[in-house]
């Protein structure tokens, strides 16, 4: 596919049904197929690999060789957080800068956003043999005044079941099952508990190439571990927020880093339009290039 034909595709619309829409208001995720093209994401997978340091499938033990530091949180996942944002990974940025992409998240939303802006983007590695991902819900870590957030989960190929594919706790959005407590031991063993006392369904399954899923701030989630021995689960996430949004006052110490590192130059009770919170995509902006066209 030509790189022309690869921008065509990340920017065409892609057409949410009302029944899509219902189920993820509902449910708070939804899970789509074909959003973006299996040779798509292999030509962008390198340039996400050499963003995480890493290429091809090294095992867990060289990957906590180099990354010490914390090796009880690699044992989850490595993580890096805001690529599109430094100039060497201009092609990363291309992917999480998808029109597409932003599209659904507005659309999932609600009628009332006409827009989303970028949070933060961020890469997760899970090595062969990485341990599980707790119970936890994303919004507990920004500072933000509003539910109006969606995170795009995007595998860069297919996860089968041994590599640990992200698992939903359906209509968790609406209720507190541990929104005090950030990932870790203690958010694994409160919400399993609420889930169960609730009787909230979790939704689990494999994902194919190409499938996206797309969750709320709030909707608490999981992964399994990878119990593969030569697999790396490679996945890109985008945060969106409404184009709207407006910085809260932080409430922990995970909100006050979040609004230095991800909220420059935004004040607490105004919209967050700082320089790493560009819009990604919008009605009205769409409206004024169909116009010029």
């Amino acid at each position: 596919m030509s790189e022309n034909n690869i921008s065509s595709v990340l920017h065409e619309p892609y057409a949410l049904t009302a029944e899509q829409k219902t189920y993820y208001r509902k449910n708070g995720f939804i899970r789509l197929k074909d959003v973006i093209p299996a040779d798509v994401l292999d030509y962008y997978t390198p340039f996400i690999e050499a963003a995480v340091g890493v290429s091809g499938d090294d095992p867990l033990d060289e990957q906590l060789a180099k990354d010490a530091k914390d090796p009880t949180y690699s044992r989850a996942f490595k993580q890096v957080i805001n690529i599109w944002a430094k100039p060497e990974h201009a092609k990363v940025k291309e992917l999480a800068f998808s029109k597409r992409l932003a599209r659904i998240a507005a659309e999932l939303m609600g009628d009332d956003v006409t827009g989303v802006r970028m949070y933060h983007d961020q890469a997760l590695f899970k090595w062969p043999g990485g341990g599980h991902t707790p119970y936890h819900a994303d919004q507990f870590y920004w500072p933000l005044q509003s539910e109006k957030t969606v995170t795009a989960w995007m595998p860069l190929s297919a996860v089968p079941t041994e590599m640990g594919p992200l698992e939903f706790v359906a209509g968790s959005q609406n209720a507190d099952l541990g929104r005090s407590v950030g990932i870790g031991i203690a958010s694994d063993a409160a919400v399993s508990a609420a889930v169960k006392q609730g009787g909230y369904e979790l939704i689990t399954g494999p994902f194919e190439a190409g499938e996206v899923s797309f969750h709320s701030g709030w909707t608490f989630h999981k992964a399994p571990p990878n119990t593969t021995t030569d697999k790396t689960r490679k996945v890109l996430t985008v945060i969106y927020m409404d184009k709207d949004m407006k910085m809260a006052e932080p409430l922990n110490d995970n909100q006050r880093a979040d609004a230095n590192r991800y909220l420059t130059g935004v004040e607490v009770g105004k919209v967050c339009d700082g320089p790493l919170n560009p819009i990604l995509w919008g009605k009205e902006e769409e409206k004024a290039i169909d116009t010029l066209v």
